[in-house]
Protein backbone atom coordinates (compact mmCIF):
# COMPACT_ATOMS: atom_id res chain seq x y z
CA UNK A 1 0.00 0.00 0.00
CA UNK A 2 1.71 3.03 -1.17
CA UNK A 3 0.43 7.00 -0.63
CA UNK A 4 1.78 9.87 -2.60
CA UNK A 5 1.57 13.00 -0.96
CA UNK A 6 0.25 16.13 -3.15
CA UNK A 7 2.79 18.71 -4.38
CA UNK A 8 3.48 21.02 -1.42
CA UNK A 9 5.62 23.45 0.07
CA UNK A 10 5.73 24.93 3.71
CA UNK A 11 5.12 28.44 4.32
CA UNK A 12 8.98 30.28 5.46
CA UNK A 13 7.32 31.98 8.23
CA UNK A 14 5.51 29.95 9.81
CA UNK A 15 6.22 26.24 8.51
CA UNK A 16 2.42 24.80 7.75
CA UNK A 17 1.78 23.34 4.89
CA UNK A 18 0.78 24.99 1.66
CA UNK A 19 -0.07 24.60 -1.69
CA UNK A 20 2.78 24.60 -4.34
CA UNK A 21 2.13 27.54 -6.02
CA UNK A 22 2.13 29.92 -3.15
CA UNK A 23 4.71 31.81 -1.18
CA UNK A 24 2.69 32.20 2.01
CA UNK A 25 0.05 30.70 3.73
CA UNK A 26 -1.71 33.48 4.89
CA UNK A 27 -1.78 37.41 4.68
CA UNK A 28 -0.68 37.33 7.93
CA UNK A 29 2.76 35.59 7.45
CA UNK A 30 2.75 37.74 4.49
CA UNK A 31 2.86 40.82 6.41
CA UNK A 32 5.32 39.19 8.88
CA UNK A 33 7.81 38.39 5.66
CA UNK A 34 7.68 42.25 4.71
CA UNK A 35 8.27 43.68 8.20
CA UNK A 36 11.11 41.44 8.91
CA UNK A 37 12.84 42.62 5.44
CA UNK A 38 11.85 46.17 6.56
CA UNK A 39 14.09 45.57 9.91
CA UNK A 40 17.22 43.85 7.66
CA UNK A 41 17.28 46.37 5.68
CA UNK A 42 16.88 48.93 8.07
CA UNK A 43 19.79 46.86 10.43
CA UNK A 44 22.26 46.56 7.60
CA UNK A 45 22.11 50.14 6.85
CA UNK A 46 22.88 51.16 10.56
CA UNK A 47 25.92 48.59 10.60
CA UNK A 48 26.99 50.00 7.52
CA UNK A 49 26.83 53.44 8.80
CA UNK A 50 28.73 52.47 11.95
CA UNK A 51 31.68 50.91 9.36
CA UNK A 52 31.77 54.01 8.12
CA UNK A 53 32.17 55.88 11.01
CA UNK A 54 34.88 53.83 12.47
CA UNK A 55 36.65 53.57 9.39
CA UNK A 56 36.89 57.51 9.46
CA UNK A 57 37.85 57.64 12.84
CA UNK A 58 40.64 55.36 12.35
CA UNK A 59 42.04 57.22 9.09
CA UNK A 60 41.25 60.62 11.36
CA UNK A 61 43.41 59.43 13.84
CA UNK A 62 46.19 58.38 12.09
CA UNK A 63 46.90 60.83 9.79
CA UNK A 64 45.80 63.93 12.38
CA UNK A 65 46.81 62.32 15.75
CA UNK A 66 49.86 60.54 15.38
CA UNK A 67 53.07 61.40 17.64
CA UNK A 68 55.63 63.54 16.44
Amino acid sequence: MSTTIPAHKHCRICGRSMPANREYCSNECRDKAGKGEKKAKRMSRIWLLVLVVLMFFFIFSSVFLRPT
